[in-house]
């Protein structure tokens, strides 16, 4: 069913909740992108999730690639750094926890009530932003994220609203309260009001900054077949009892 006829305000008002409810999906995400509109150098991660479980499987390495080449350079041995940072493991995010398997095993940090909210690094975040959508929705004009044709929205956030309206609440990165409460944000619904992409500042904007680092995902192929099995508690072993220097296995 089209939603095109509603006014934007309210097509992203309800465009969060309108995305949980129809389940699963393919994602990708990227994280500290310079742009609203990711490039392939600033994946992080690709899988599947299932929204309503508030669960998701990925293949994850630890930053994207611009970040990886970046950081080597200031090491001057970008390449060893590309490589480490960029191999992709295969992570398991459950409501507040994360998991990710590191040599055919599994570890976590900060395991505990996956009930709570989930983390600013899950790849999920930013859709749990747009629930705090402000009513100052501007059209920019019609796009297409992964060839479905979509409007493109410029907004701002507000966290505290999106922690009222998620039952599970919502994390915030560091930063002034206020800033929290207007946080800038980019959102492509298509017509039936769908989220196909939401990217949101993913730290406050400061007085004069001209580089905003954008917190990405992008949602595809709604209905897919999706199982996600979290591991077993003895399953999980301490981040120190695993072999960092081995390469994951993807998902």
């Amino acid at each position: 069913m089209s939603t095109e006829a509603e006014p934007i305000a309210g097509r992203v008002a309800a465009a969060a909740a309108r995305t949980v409810a129809a389940g699963t999906v393919r994602l990708f995400s990227a994280r500290s992108a310079p742009l609203a509109v990711p490039e392939a150098q600033d994946r992080y991660c690709e899988g599947v999730a299932d929204l309503a479980a508030r669960r998701a499987r990925v293949s994850e390495a630890a930053m994207s690639e611009r970040l990886a080449v970046a950081f080597g350079e200031l090491r001057n041995d970008a390449d060893e750094i590309r490589h480490a940072l960029s191999e992709p493991r295969e992570a398991i995010y459950d409501g507040a926890n994360a998991y990710t398997r590191v040599a055919g095993r599994w570890t976590g940090f900060f395991l505990g009530d996956r009930e709570g909210p989930r983390g600013t690094g899950d790849p999920l975040w930013p859709l749990d932003a747009l629930f705090g959508a402000r009513d100052d929705a501007v059209e920019m004009g019609p796009d297409a994220v992964r060839g479905v044709a979509a409007v493109r929205c410029r907004l701002t956030v507000d966290l505290a609203r999106a922690d009222a309206a998620v039952p599970a609440g919502v994390s915030v990165p560091a930063g002034p309260y206020r800033a929290l409460r207007r946080m800038p944000a980019e959102v492509w619904l298509d017509a039936a009001g769908l989220v196909r992409r939401v990217a949101v500042s993913a730290e406050p904007v400061t007085a004069g900054a001209d580089v905003q680092n954008w917190a990405i995902v992008e949602l595809w192929d709604f209905g897919v077949a999706v199982d996600i099995t979290p591991p077993h508690p003895d399953e999980v072993v301490e981040p120190r009892e695993v072999d960092w220097d081995t390469p994951g296995s993807a998902a």
